[in-house]
């Protein structure tokens, strides 16, 4: 499944981050790239949404849940995760019926966000919605998760993530997991997209920001490299 999908939670709202690149073709054999796929979305001022798999089928999806969330006035996690299940899996109910759900079109979604407890008082929450899994709401304890290609970033983000990061250390690490792996895997890669979601609005980051990051990311690994070269 290609692409990578990042969420870090940090102390002053969530990262929502991944890159740009989808494959056509069977992995096993030739493919062909291109580095024009969407693959995040903002379902809400609270909420965004990450995808792995069939961005043409993503995009179907988010053209029916998007109206329903306004429609509806739904704003919070739990109730746009709640949605967003539904419609998904209606979906694939009747898109797919014949095939089992093995034989599915692999999908995840990833959503994250924030849910008002109270006048004032909102906690930040993380689901995986899995093909595989029919889409049961699998909710991540500590508000971080990866989708997708996610050997390489496993690994970085268990050696890097502290959970006293804010969002402009955490977002450094986000575009870090994303520009590793694409050094070793093709089939991540292009531009990376990235949100940062906090208690008041998601706010979409610059390329400009993005590129500033990546940028001090590769002065980094010089100095890195500078250290083991003595």
């Amino acid at each position: 499944m290609s692409t990578l999908i990042v969420v870090l939670r940090a102390t002053d709202g969530i990262i929502l981050a991944g890159d740009s690149r989808g494959t056509v073709g069977d992995p096993r054999g030739l493919t062909a790239i291109r580095d024009t796929e969407t693959k995040l979305f903002q379902l809400s001022n609270h909420v965004g949404m990450g995808i792995t798999g069939s961005s043409e089928l993503a995009a179907t999806i988010f053209d029916n849940l998007k109206p329903q969330i306004q429609r509806e006035g739904l704003a919070y996690i739990d109730e746009i995760m709640q949605k967003a299940r539904g419609v998904v899996k209606q979906s694939y109910d009747d898109w797919f019926a014949k095939f089992p759900l093995k034989d599915r079109p692999g999908l995840m979604l990833v959503l994250c966000g924030y849910q008002q407890l109270a006048e004032g008082m909102s906690e930040p929450k993380t689901y995986l919605l899995a093909s595989t899994l029919d889409f049961a709401p699998q909710l991540f304890p500590d508000g971080n998760a990866l989708a997708g290609v996610v050997q390489y970033a496993v690994y970085l983000m268990h050696r890097f993530y502290d959970k006293t990061m804010t969002c402009a250390q955490a977002s450094r690490l986000a575009a870090y997991l994303i520009t590793e792996t694409a050094t070793q895997d093709p089939k991540v890669g292009g531009p990376i997209k990235m949100a940062r979601i906090d208690p008041a609005a998601l706010t979409w980051v610059s390329e400009e920001e993005i590129a500033k990051m990546i940028k001090l990311n590769e002065e980094e690994n010089q100095r890195m490299r500078a250290f083991f070269k003595g």
